[in-house]
């Protein structure tokens, strides 16, 4: 499959008409799904942790709470739908001599999950790195089944460093590891180590997102989850608003939200709207005012993204985790690729692509029309003239609300085999998520694409 999105205009050489508008997901109208309210958890709890759906299990959960006085504790629930979760209790850890949900004990700080389709270890199908006792650095684990975890180096961290933040993990196309991460003695601001191996890492993480000049004084970078998208990966960076009356050189009193970054070779990170929360937090006296914080990473659905969160009422601040607060987990939702439209108005709008090779003769669109609005694509070859039979006039024109429409042109004309084209797409009242080529029984797969520009 090979896509355009409009992460920014790369590809695209021209464009007249249409305007870019950011867009998020919907938050889950019964937030929250629960609430931190086992006697062990204190009444806290943070997405340092993950949300999976691995093949042929329930949604998985790993969330971080603290017990008194300051002891980190990752704790687990699962979920047949997603929205009704349950907490199993295990062996790990107990609480006044009851068991507890906890499945790792060693003072976890900022764990990243992944289910890891690509390996062919049956126990090394789940992966996670976190700061750890009693190095507190960053370690590497490994386990069957995302319950019991084996160090894979033991008495040995793999990255020198102790994350003092949430974390990210994500497995490359190519097969890399890459973890984001603090960088002790940097601030708050982010870093990234990658592996081959998962046993060795970069020596030198590098600094892939710090604030800049368009920032506030009072924006700092919390951390980031991650994913890989295609030939992207795609963050959630945890904003962090400190408090302007707070003069600590610390900045420890403000409020989390997310906003949504993206990148194409996993080092050079951008931010889709700088300034513009992705997922907000919550109206104040709500139960999501305070902390906002991302899971690691979305979860991929058949024509549903997913980004679970967790929430609290109370706002940060010097161990605001022992505070008295309502802390949950939230859900918010979208739609395959609808992170930033081109929007047509009542003109007809257009754009022409950069030239590319399709991968199959099929192509089709992610949009969604209004009263009489419409999308029709032509065909160009690579100079820009019009290829015969794959002209706008020829197009069936598109409608409706669709995450891909095929294409369809006036039969008989002779398909470009071997040739680069470009795609001129015209629009009218019309929202135009992303176009695409691929064999019809790709198109399920969203998330594995190519781009037309690495």
């Amino acid at each position: 499959m090979l896509k355009f999105l409009f992460f920014d205009y790369r590809e695209i050489e021209t464009i007249h008409g249409f305007r870019r508008e950011p867009r998020g997901p919907v938050k889950c109208p019964t937030n929250p799904l629960f609430e931190a309210d086992e006697p062990w958890e204190n009444g806290n709890m943070q997405l340092y942790g993950s949300v999976v759906k691995a093949p042929g299990r329930p949604f998985q959960l790993w969330y971080s709470f603290i017990h008194p006085p300051f002891t980190i504790y990752l704790g687990y629930a699962e979920s047949d739908d997603g929205l009704a979760w349950r907490k199993p209790p295990r062996d790990v850890w107990e609480f006044e001599g009851q068991k507890t949900n906890v499945v790792f004990a060693q003072e976890p700080h900022g764990p990243a999950i992944i289910y890891d389709d690509a390996e062919e270890r049956a126990d090394w199908k789940y992966k996670t790195v976190c700061g750890a006792a009693p190095s507190h650095a960053i370690c590497a684990y490994r386990s069957p089944d995302g319950i019991v975890w084996t160090p894979v180096r033991p008495r040995f961290p793999v990255i020198s460093t102790s994350p003092d933040c949430p974390m990210a993990l994500l497995r490359e196309p190519d097969g890399r590891y890459a973890a984001f991460h603090r960088l002790a003695g940097h601030g708050r601001r982010v870093f990234r180590s990658e592996s081959w191996d998962f046993l060795y890492w970069s020596g030198e993480p590098r600094m892939i997102m710090e604030p800049d000049a368009g920032d506030a004084a009072q924006v700092q970078f919390y951390g980031m989850g991650a994913a890989a998208y295609g030939s992207y990966e795609i963050g959630t960076l945890w904003m962090y608003h400190t408090d302007p009356a707070d003069p600590g050189l610390g900045k420890m009193a403000g409020y989390q939200e997310a906003e949504l970054t993206y990148a194409r070779q996993g080092h050079c990170w951008h931010r889709a709207a700088q300034g513009t929360p992705f997922i907000p937090h919550g109206e104040p006296g709500s139960w999501e005012q305070g902390n906002l914080q991302c899971a690691s990473a979305p979860v991929f659905l058949e024509d549903e993204i997913r980004y679970y969160y967790a929430a609290t009422t109370q706002f940060h601040c010097s161990r605001w985790e022992l505070q008295p607060q309502k802390a949950g987990l939230g859900m918010a939702s979208m739609k395959p690729d609808r992170f930033v439209a081109l929007v047509a108005g009542e003109e007809t709008a257009e754009f022409v692509t950069c030239a590319f090779r399709p991968p199959a003769p099929h192509f089709f669109v992610n949009a969604k029309t209004e009263g009489e609005g419409w999308v029709k694509v032509e065909m160009l070859d690579s100079a820009g003239n019009a290829l015969p039979g794959f002209t706008a006039a020829g197009c069936v024109p598109l409608s409706g609300d669709s995450t891909g429409q095929a294409i369809v042109w006036k039969p008989g004309a002779a398909w470009p085999e071997g040739q680069d084209v470009r795609l001129r797409v015209q629009a009218r009242r019309a929202d135009v998520y992303s176009v695409f080529s691929c064999e019809p029984a790709e198109t399920g797969a969203y998330w594995k694409f190519t781009a037309a520009r690495p």
